[in-house]
């Protein structure tokens, strides 16, 4: 009889061994307990049942050690599925461990996240291991001008806060004192950030949280560097939160460095919040530290994190550690701007924060081209015509408000309704975005408080109700689950009522002026029952003329409201970045951008919308959808190569991350040119590129050519390999190893692809890469797999034998006589696994094959000793395919033709074996004309 190892029984001993892990043991040295001989582990085990009543024999032990083997194998593995991962720079990992006292910080935070912020306990124990790599990557003693550097990258609005509180507790359990947030350079927002963390982290505990506010040589008795407490026995840890100013940077650290004591017993933390803002080096940059030209701020945090004083020079005494972590969503010019030693370039650690299976981000919203998201139907197109409109109006004129607006504005109402139809009790906001300029923020506002008091209640209430029926027609509970099939609280997203459930609120909204937020004698802010109106900008002090509060203000403690407080924010810049949007539900964005950065930053609406799930809608310009597309593929391939830097063993400090930049989005730069100095023209590197077909002309004569040219290559390939893969799941793959590169370019050349493929404009110059560096010996000879479907569907005769025909349906958005055939994703992720030789692998990693999920296979295929062996996998797809239950964004394939497609996967290659002699982006220098530049484009 098999013993159940997940008894308590075992707890003991797995505790030794998770413990000698985190200690940084090997495998092999836990194997026998450290004794290096079975008869060493039989007397080990008997000192523990004697000292610690263990009941384990020697087999016992093996197999527990092999399953805690396998469970951090697999735990290594959800972090791809999460697409989390860290590559780093020169320097060992610590070995710190998580915290565990109750009293400890961390496990105070932990709590408070559980219990008062209601986060899931996968969440919070995701946050936990992403925190304590971080943790190891830190050093409790430095030497001058050498600090630690890295950075975390994580997704907008989507917990970086917490990740950052979450870091702060756990190194102040392990003994760093002094803690410095960078914060942009709006203060307002600095005030929020130091009232949020200090209230996150000042627990009763071990360790005490003195906030410290606005620091100099003049701060006043007891808040001065000499009155506090650094020494190691100290529980105190002290916390300021400091605008990237250069006025505050400079007297922050003339504070630091007051009293050279005290100084020397600083183990700093510093966290550069928003790190690709105001903090990157715009001056010139030249090749040697001489040459280069600093501005103010950068100037100072470099000299802050170097231990220097203000002005560049070394101080009377050397911090005992200082380390340096920017935090940021959009890490382009962190990673492209300049590397030098002095920089602030992340040379320690770069690691990407997992994407939590409840947040709405750019690939959840707007899908990943060719992948596992095709976008949530929630994006609504503003027509050009209501463009003109709405410029008119920027300037005065125009008799109304645009069409596309009405329909915005009228959801948003819906929305308040049903949402206090369900006695949500938070705010819910509208935003509207069409300008950066305040004048133009006056006169939208204007516009739309004259057609919400005039237009009449009935009349409104017909638009509403017109626009909740098309609204939930157009997207339900079906079409969300079928376009968001991973997201993790499926099971309590509320379904739409029906209209007449919410009318009786509406006719409340609709029945009232708008107005903005009133004002008490004593200042104090009240909320009514309708539709609060906020135009915020840096250019409004918050008050009108009538004494009312007009700047975005949510109520301090909502849970005593009895209503949903209504509010729809008219603004630009105070709006585009670090400010959260409390239960956005509608957004009407036309501002034109031209940098992804910039533009990534803008989408207040990503983030939680746990509670109301179906009700988000976004109008944009056709423009500015196809750039979020873009930025959509842009974050997803950043994602990628960072996780196949770390597979692969690649450091931060040898080999910078590429960047994606596409000829076809040259109306969107990456960044400004001056914060992206160092980033070259150069050679496109294909190393760890991954593509497959999923666009089809549906020209009879183009798919019969694919099919021929398929043919033809099955037929050159000859004989395939006698050994299969053993892989269950690709036990109807026909497979040949040690292909020559011959064969396949010359496949690659006969297929005929879709135009609208990115690949279409870049397979010449793929495969002259794969050529070159073919010939100097840096990739392997290729396997191909032929993907065949089991079962008693249709098949077509190779020269390899008869192959089942795989299914696939396509989107909706390409109907039919469309001329374009969108399947949307083309390969079984599990296929890159089929030419796996199974039967000779190691035990553990064939069990972590057997078990394994679509986001772990690439990871696995390199742990199979295929981390340089390129593959071409072949597919052919029934025209007759058809949708197997009913669906709201899949129909029937009904191709005049099969589909023959192929994937391509080509490794990215061992520790310290580039590809590429250069790691730079290429760019395209093309610049763009506005919305005319999207005239029959679809943006994708």
């Amino acid at each position: 009889m098999e013993k159940d190892y997940s008894l308590p029984d075992y707890d003991d001993p797995r505790r030794w061994i998770n413990t000698a892990r985190e200690k940084g043991k090997s495998w092999d040295y836990i194997e026998f307990a450290g004794k290096n001989s079975e008869t060493g582990l039989k007397e080990f085990i008997r000192s523990q049942a004697d000292i610690n009543w263990w009941k384990i024999d020697e087999q016992d032990w093996h197999e527990l050690v092999k399953l805690q083997k396998l469970s951090e194998e697999k735990t290594k593995m959800v972090s791809i599925v999460y697409q989390e991962a860290m590559i780093t720079g020169p320097g060992e990992d610590g070995t710190l461990t998580l915290p565990t006292d109750p009293h400890s910080s961390w496990q105070l935070y932990r709590n408070l996240l559980l219990t008062e912020k209601h986060f899931r306990p996968e969440a919070v124990s995701e946050l936990g291991k992403s925190t304590l790599g971080i943790l190891n990557r830190l050093k409790a003693k430095t030497t001058p001008g050498e600090a630690v550097k890295g950075l975390v990258i994580g997704n907008v609005q989507s917990g970086k806060t917490a990740n950052m509180a979450g870091l702060m507790a756990m190194s102040a359990d392990w003994g760093w004192n002094m803690f410095i947030i960078l914060s942009g350079t709006i203060e307002n927002l600095r005030k929020q950030t130091h009232s949020r963390l200090f209230s996150d982290l000042n627990r009763s505990g071990n360790l005490a949280w003195r906030p410290l506010e606005h620091l100099s040589r003049q701060s006043p008795q007891g808040c001065r560097a000499q009155d506090l407490h650094f020494e190691t026995q100290s529980a105190d840890r002290y916390l300021t939160v400091c605008l990237k100013n250069s006025v505050r940077l400079k007297k922050l650290i003339q504070w630091l460095q007051a009293d050279p004591n005290k100084q020397r017993q600083m183990r700093i933390l510093v966290i550069d919040d928003e790190a690709d803002q105001a903090g990157v080096n715009t001056g010139k940059i030249g090749d040697t530290e001489e040459e280069t030209e600093r501005k103010r701020i950068n100037q100072l945090i470099v000299n802050l994190v170097a231990g220097l004083n203000d002005k560049g020079k070394a101080p009377k005494a050397d911090y005992e550690a200082i380390n340096y972590i920017g935090y940021t969503a959009t890490p382009y010019a962190n990673i492209l701007n300049e590397s030098g030693q002095k920089s602030l370039y992340p040379r320690s650690f770069i690691t990407t924060l997992g994407v939590p299976k409840e947040y709405f981000g750019p690939q959840q919203i707007f899908g990943v081209t060719g992948g596992s998201y095709d976008g949530l139907d929630i994006v609504r197109t503003i027509p050009k015509k209501d463009l003109n409109v709405i410029s008119d109006i920027h300037f005065g004129g125009a008799e109304g408000i645009p069409e596309s607006l009405k329909r915005a504005v009228c959801w948003f109402v819906d929305c308040v309704a049903c949402m206090r139809l369900w006695k949500y009790g938070k705010s819910v906001s509208m935003l509207i975005h069409t300008s950066q300029r305040t004048p133009h923020h006056a006169n939208i506002e204007k516009k739309l408080s004259y057609w919400l008091e005039n237009t009449g209640s009935a009349r409104l209430l017909d638009m509403c109700r017109e626009t909740w029926e098309a609204e939930t027609s157009a997207f339900g509970l079906q079409k969300f689950g079928e376009q968001y099939p991973d997201y993790s609280c499926m099971e309590s997203v509320r379904d739409y009522p029906p209209f007449s459930d919410i009318e009786p609120f509406v006719r409340t909204l609709t029945g009232m002026k708008p107005t903005h937020i009133q004002m008490s004698d004593e200042g104090d802010l009240r909320y009514n029952d309708g539709i609060h109106i906020c135009v915020d900008n840096c250019m409004n002090n918050g008050v009108s003329e009538e004494g009312m509060y007009m700047r975005i203000a949510y109520p301090e403690k909502q849970e005593d409201l009895d209503r949903t407080p209504a509010f729809i924010v008219i603004g630009g810049q105070t709006l585009s970045r670090g400010l959260t949007l409390e239960g956005l539900v509608s957004t009407y964005f036309l501002r034109s951008v031209g940098q992804a950065d910039t533009l990534m930053q803008m989408g207040r609406w990503f983030g939680y919308r746990r509670g109301y799930e179906l009700l988000p809608r976004i109008w944009l310009t056709q423009k500015t959808i196809a750039q979020f597309h873009f930025l959509s593929d842009l974050d997803q391939a950043l994602r990628d190569e960072i996780y196949g830097m770390d597979l692969t063993g690649r450091t931060a400090s040898e080999y910078g991350p590429r960047v994606r930049n596409t000829p076809s989005c040259s109306f969107l730069r990456i960044t400004a040119k001056n914060r992206m100095q160092r980033a070259e023209e150069t050679d496109v590197d294909y190393s760890g590129f991954f593509t497959q077909t999923y666009l089809f002309d549906e020209d009879p004569a183009i798919l019969r050519n694919n099919i021929d040219a398929t043919q033809k290559l099955i037929a050159d390939l000859g004989t395939p390999d006698a050994r299969p893969s053993g892989f269950s799941m690709a036990k109807n793959a026909t497979i040949w190893r040690g292909v020559s590169f011959s064969v396949i370019e010359k496949y690659l050349k006969n297929y005929h692809l879709q135009e609208n493929m990115h690949l279409h404009s870049t397979i010449d110059s793929l495969i002259d890469w794969i050529g070159k560096i073919t010939s100097e010996g840096k990739l392997d000879r290729w396997n191909v797999v032929l993907s065949g479907a089991g079962g008693a569907g249709r098949k077509i005769l190779t020269a390899a034998g008869e192959v089942g025909l795989t299914t696939r349906t396509r989107k909706r958005s390409a109907k039919p006589g469309s001329g374009i055939i969108d399947i949307g994703a083309l390969r079984n992720p599990r296929d890159i696994l089929a030419d796996v030789d199974y039967e000779n692998l190691p035990k553990d990693v064939a069990e972590l094959i057997d078990h394994c999920t679509s986001g772990q296979v690439k990871g696995l295929r390199s742990k199979a000793g295929l981390a340089t062996t390129p593959q071409l996998i072949l597919y052919f797809v029934d025209r007759n395919s058809k949708v197997k239950c009913k669906s709201v964004t899949r129909e029937d394939l009904d191709a005049p033709e099969d589909l023959a497609g192929y994937c391509l996967n080509i490794p990215g290659g061992k520790a310290g074996q580039n590809c590429a002699a250069s790691v730079a982006i290429r760019l395209s220098n093309v610049p763009f004309d506005g919305e005319a530049d999207l005239e029959g484009t679809d943006g994708n």
